[in-house]
């Protein structure tokens, strides 16, 4: 049986997109890796494998939890004692009025199918040393009913009140360094800065969380959400955040400091942190007419600074940003721990997916891309790709002419940008497309607006779903095209489901 050194060398000389899929079989791989103790994760933010050893990685974790503080041990399985507080505390809000009986079907967990969250850490290659980070998977415990409802309750009004301070996208970035220079306070003396809080998440401070989520509630005039009073709020998001359980390594623990990676309300409540952290700089920012931008766990800014952060250029959500004498220049960025010739998938999926595949890296580079030569390599480089993963030449052309006819009359029958005045037309028109994060925002904050209208009337989401599935009662969905000779069958079978069938009362209404 080969090593395995022998293995990864062996498929390292092979196409670097071909070599997972051509391994003639997983089992003998999984032997190796059992037999030498060797751990393979996904990787962090990066799409790619790591293999190490399991000593290494029992050394890591330990390292963090004595770093962190955040866990302390326990001497037996918490899972049914967080699932009575769970229902002891819903069921008195319920009692009281706080809670409306749709909202407490929501966040009530259901005895057969909650489980113990458990922990577990995946690399970080990108990082010296390659750190873990800590992950709780905490999908099926009894308070992720909860995190979730509080999330989709809290964070739209972050989402609209936080707007001026968070950077939404890598087009969202752009667009606001753009309107800096326009303005003319972009100089050859100018230095980006962007600096990253470690560990955010994992040392959120629980109680002054709690303080500030109520204190951001407030100052909006928000004493009611949807019906539910600031008060049932607060006693519902230390319970999310404090009755965190799971076993590592035949132990049990309960997180005290922070909140779980995998509770979508941490993020929420970390997010709200920050609004107070940060307001008083951003009004000294403001006076001295700097920006300041937050994209998730990272922050970027623009000021003259004198520390080891001062640079001209800067790498922001996967953007080169460089300032040369004034001039603003940016280009697609790659890490080089990732892996550049992975698509999202292969095979099995509808034809529309992998349009959409080469729509979407083209619509990067040319939102991205300041300057022709930055686009033209960046163009070639998804080419490559293409090939590597098997799309046919033809279809790559087809696909790329496609493109680029929605934004220029091409007098060419090659999809080649020779001219920046092209470049910069289709940078221009690519730029005021609303993304689709910008799309989930604008939705978010006018059903927000729509709701603050009328506090009183709370309809349950459920109505949603019942149009929704209403409406795909009507739909025909053909999900594959299997050869070039049908291409256009999807549409012509739509087309003649829709005159023959559309006012059909038997298709039309629901059961």
């Amino acid at each position: 049986m080969k090593s395995l050194d022998e293995i990864i060398k062996q498929y390292q000389k092979r196409s670097p997109l071909l070599w997972i899929s051509n391994l003639p079989d997983d089992e003998p791989l999984r032997k190796i890796l059992k037999k030498g103790q060797y751990v393979l994760r996904v990787t962090d933010k990066s799409g790619i494998f790591h293999i190490g050893h399991a000593a290494d990685y029992a050394k890591k974790a330990e390292a963090y939890r004595k770093k962190t503080c955040a866990y302390i041990e326990l001497d037996s399985d918490p899972l049914w004692s967080v699932f009575d507080k769970v229902i002891l505390l819903l069921n008195g809000l319920r009692a009281k009025k706080h809670i409306l009986s749709w909202q407490l079907d929501k966040m009530i967990p259901k005895r057969e199918k909650v489980q113990l969250a458990y922990l577990y850490f995946i690399p970080k290659p990108h990082k010296i040393g390659t750190p873990l980070r800590p992950i709780v998977s905490s999908l099926h415990m009894p308070t992720t009913g909860i995190s979730k409802f509080l999330d989709k309750l809290i964070r739209p009004l972050f989402d609209k009140y936080a707007r001026s301070t968070t950077i939404i996208d890598g087009v969202d970035l752009i667009q606001r360094l753009e309107a800096y220079a326009t303005n003319g306070y972009l100089n050859p003396t100018t230095y980006f800065c962007t600096f990253d809080i470690t560990d955010l998440y994992i040392m959120l401070p629980q109680e002054e969380s709690f303080d500030i989520l109520t204190e951001f509630l407030l100052q909006y005039g928000y004493h009611k959400i949807q019906n539910i009073p600031i008060d049932a709020i607060r006693k519902l998001a230390p319970i999310v955040i404090k009755e965190n359980g799971f076993p590592y390594e035949n132990i049990f623990y309960r997180q005290v400091i922070g909140g779980a990676l995998g509770s979508v309300f941490t993020l929420t409540l970390a997010n709200i942190l920050m609004w107070k952290w940060e307001k008083q700089l951003v009004h000294r920012l403001t006076i001295s007419n700097e920006i300041y931008g937050r994209f998730g766990q990272s922050f970027s800014s623009k000021y003259q600074i004198s520390t080891s952060y001062r640079e001209k250029c800067i790498v922001s959500s996967y953007i080169f940003i460089d300032n040369q004498n004034g001039v603003l220049t940016t280009s697609v960025y790659h890490k080089a721990v990732a892996e550049p010739y992975i698509v999202p998938f292969k095979f099995g999926l509808p034809r529309h997916v992998f349009n959409n595949i080469i729509d979407t890296a083209l619509l990067r580079v040319i939102r991205y891309s300041s300057v022709l030569s930055a686009f033209n390599e960046e163009r070639q480089s998804i080419e490559l790709m293409l090939l590597y993963n098997w799309y046919p030449p033809r279809y790559i052309h087809s696909r790329f002419h496609k493109f680029f006819a929605r934004y220029l009359s091409l007098q060419t029958i090659l999809p080649l940008l020779n001219d920046n005045s092209d470049l910069a037309l289709m940078r221009c028109l690519s730029l005021n497309e609303p993304t689709l994060d910008e799309k989930k925002i604008a939705v978010e904050t006018a059903q927000l607006a729509s709701q603050s209208q009328n506090q009183e009337l709370v309809v349950p989401p459920n109505m949603k779903q019942i149009t929704a599935k209403m409406k795909r009662r009507n739909n025909l969905i053909i999900h594959q095209t299997y050869e070039n000779g049908v291409y256009t069958l999807k549409r012509n079978i739509q087309q003649l489901w829709d005159r023959i069938y559309s006012k059909h009362q038997t298709f039309s209404t629901p059961n």
